[in-house]
């Protein structure tokens, strides 16, 4: 990559995907409070966490967002974990199922 810029993608935009992925509505309709309380975790909490953990480049005065020099270990890491996470998550809805239907 020497020599290459780096993609970066602004905060804007990545609030208004995320917004519109949780809400199942087209990027353009991620609109109002749904876009600014994703905008705001994003800048207040989320990005400057993984900025910390090296998984991105943040940089809030410009809004913009980058990859940083964890991001692919990150991946794989939530690749590998994320079937183990949906079984407990699985299991946690069966036992609250049978919970009520023993009841």
């Amino acid at each position: 990559m020497s020599g290459s810029k780096k993609a970066t993608v602004a905060v804007r935009s990545l609030a208004r995907q995320i917004a519109a992925n949780e809400n199942d509505v087209p990027t353009s309709q991620a609109t109002g409070e749904p876009y600014r309380n994703v905008y705001n975790a994003l800048s207040q909490t989320h990005l400057p966490t993984l900025a910390a953990a090296g998984i991105i480049i943040y940089d809030p005065k410009r809004q913009k967002v980058s990859a940083g020099a964890n991001l692919d270990v990150a991946s794989i890491i939530i690749k590998m974990t994320t079937p183990t996470v949906q079984l407990l998550f699985d299991e946690k809805e069966h036992a609250t199922e049978d919970t009520i239907i023993g009841d």
